[in-house]
This record gives structure tokens, sequence and C-alpha cells, in this order.
């Protein structure tokens, strides 16, 4: 796994199985953040998410993650997305599954 997305990850949660959902050109997306500051910077600008950040450290807590994206039939992962910014680095969700399977 590439070592951006070795380490811990942040993602944004609400209530119990609610995680960060976008829908951009017809795509269903979620995010994922490998600093806790930009995760946070994120929700300044959408304090109406009501949304935390978690951190999520271990494989069997990544696998499950995005296990549930999955099932909310999220396509790919944006990796530490800032709104405003023209790009962002996009993961399809199987091969960020595949990866932390293998790690």
């Amino acid at each position: 796994m590439e070592a951006a997305l070795s380490g811990v990850w942040y993602v944004l949660e609400g209530e119990p199985g609610e995680h960060l959902v976008m829908e951009a050109l017809g795509r269903r997306l979620s995010g994922v953040w490998t600093d806790r500051a930009l995760a946070e910077r994120f929700l300044v600008f959408h304090p109406e998410l009501g949304m935390r950040v978690s951190p999520l450290e271990s494989r069997a807590l990544k696998e499950a993650f995005l296990r549930a994206l999955g099932m909310l039939k999220v396509e790919a992962v944006l990796v530490d997305y800032q709104p405003g910014a023209h790009q962002a680095r996009l993961v399809r969700l199987e091969d960020l599954l595949e990866e932390v399977r293998r790690a």
C-alpha cells in the first residue's frame, strides 16, 4: 500500500453506520484523510453535516469502513480532498479494499 495510505486514516462519521457520501459526475464517492487537521478543515467548510472526525488505525477497521462504503454503493474514495480544490486523488474502492486486505 502506498505510504500515505499505510498510516492512520481519518474519516467523517455521523450516527452509527453513517459515513460521508458525495455524488459527483454521476459517481458516489467518500473521503479519507491522512491527516486529522485536513479532515477537520473539510468540516469547517461543511458544519451542516454534523459529523465528527474519527481515526481508523488498524487494518480491520479500515476494511470494515471500506465494506460499509461498498454497501452504500460508493465507487471510489477521495484522498485528502479539500473544498475548492480543482483536483483530488481518487482511488477506486475495490482497489483500496484489495490493498488493505494485502497489508
